[in-house]
């Protein structure tokens, strides 16, 4: 999971797969460094990840909010998250779209 996430992300999906994806980012690394304290069974840890991204992906495509433009509601280190997760456009080196 911790390449198979990065790896999706970097097709630079929009909308609620974006808002999925971002989620899983943050979840999946965390279960795989807090789970072998509980267990060290692979199995387990893997399904716990599995368990992430099927959850992050089904709360962005059917409780998460696709209105993205109103951040009022977001607390401030939850934007800064999500901003630094953010890929840039190429603007900021340059590159024209």
């Amino acid at each position: 999971w911790l390449f198979i996430v990065p790896s999706l992300r970097s097709r630079r999906p929009s909308g609620a797969e974006k808002k999925a994806l971002d989620i899983a980012f943050l979840g999946t690394p965390l279960i795989s460094l807090v789970a072998p304290a509980a267990t060290k069974d692979t199995v387990i840890i893997w399904a716990a990840n599995l368990f992430v991204v099927v959850s992050s992906y089904g709360y962005a495509f059917l409780v998460g909010d696709d209105d993205d433009s109103d951040d009022s509601k977001k607390p401030g280190w939850l934007k800064f998250i999500f901003k630094s997760l953010d890929f840039g456009t190429g603007k900021e080196r340059g590159a024209r779209l």
